[in-house]
């Protein structure tokens, strides 16, 4: 979960290092650690976006103008043909959504039609929804194909013993996402701030 504090001018880093010179991001992050192949495994620590109830996470949506959170599924959960590079944009912000639908879609990647319902993020307890203007987050849906194709080493799974071995094999096209997601950011951040309050909704028609 990425978040953007109202007020100044924020951008989603990832988990590794910012570009030099790009403004810092709030960042949160749960993540399984046990060894693959271990009982139980990481898939017993999964907590859905509706039941995230961390102090820290809610805090840090609750105090961010807007939120990004990034979840895995599947090619079929996603509604995509198999083996399909693809994701599934969703959050209770609809502009959000539309502008991280068309900055993903034009950096390449292949953004799923319409949005299969246990997909969609646009339930208001969702973590990425709790924001401080009430106005709703995004939520993206990263296929298993797309997640392994951001890194030179997907294999090297973070884990206890080497947190850091993934984070630090980031290709071309991990890095064509991410400025994705910032650029959609900063333009809904520049929206909100263009309507002279950021707690302004847009006014319909």
């Amino acid at each position: 979960m990425t978040s953007s504090r109202a007020g100044r001018r924020t951008l989603l880093a990832g988990f590794v290092a910012a570009a030099a010179g790009a403004p810092l991001h709030d960042y949160w992050m749960f993540e399984g650690l046990r060894s693959s192949g271990a009982v139980p495994g990481n898939g017993d620590l999964h907590v859905t976006s509706t039941h995230n109830d961390d102090p820290v996470a809610r805090s840090l949506a609750a105090g961010s103008a807007n939120v990004l959170s990034l979840h895995g599924c599947t090619a079929a959960q996603a509604g995509l043909p198999a083996g399909t590079k693809g994701l599934v944009v969703g959050g209770g912000n609809g502009r959000l959504r539309t502008i991280l639908a068309d900055k993903l879609g034009r950096a390449g990647f292949v953004v799923a039609p319409g949005g299969p319902e246990q997909l969609n993020g646009d339930l208001p307890e969702n973590i990425c929804n709790r924001t401080l203007t009430g106005e709703g987050g995004g939520q993206l849906e990263l296929t298993y194909e797309l997640r392994k194709s951001l890194f030179g080493d997907f294999a090297g799974a973070p884990n206890a013993s080497s947190p850091t071995r993934r984070a630090q094999s980031t290709n071309t096209d991990f890095w064509k996402f991410t400025d994705a997601c910032r650029a959609a950011l900063a333009q809904m951040e520049a929206e909100q701030l263009a309507r002279g309050s950021i707690f302004d909704r847009p006014v319909a028609g």
